[in-house]
């Protein structure tokens, strides 16, 4: 019987232990690496909480090697991304620089390129990436290329 509660003893140390090892921060929050963007792209669902629908085309965030960050809203972007601890900055974003034909989407495109520019919060639920910074939130949901 001693040896069973040494042997239950030691399989919850070792639960706690791989818990604990598996991307938790002291606050317990997820901690997003690059590996849980790698090769995923995302679309955009909803901006400071109001669902989004495309007139046009759907704004998409994508994840690459390296954390090579690409995407569209009216204009494709792309740059160099850089995580520390799940706060994203996309170094010299490059974009092309056309104007919007809608004003939603003008305005929703300096957003995300300020969010990326200065650095956005990242949060991984399920298959939603919410990107957060200065009071704004873009909800996008995952939608791969291949699946």
């Amino acid at each position: 019987m001693l040896m069973k509660k040494h042997i239950v003893a030691a399989f919850y140390v070792a639960l706690l232990a791989l818990t604990a090892a598996c991307g938790k921060n002291p606050g317990g929050d997820y901690v997003i690496t690059q590996e849980d963007l790698l090769h995923h792209r995302f679309v955009l669902v909803s901006s400071d909480g109001k669902n989004f629908s495309a007139k046009e085309r759907i704004p998409a965030i994508e994840f690459n090697e390296g954390l090579r960050v690409s995407g569209v809203v009216c204009n494709r972007f792309t740059g160099q991304g850089r995580l520390a601890g799940n706060v994203l900055a996309v170094d010299q974003l490059a974009s092309t620089k056309m104007l919007c034909a809608d004003p939603d989407l003008n305005e929703l495109e300096n957003l995300l390129t300020r969010m990326l520019s200065e650095g956005a919060e990242l949060r991984i639920e399920g298959a939603d990436l919410a990107v957060r910074q200065g009071g704004h939130e873009l909800l996008y949901k995952i939608s791969d290329w291949v699946r």
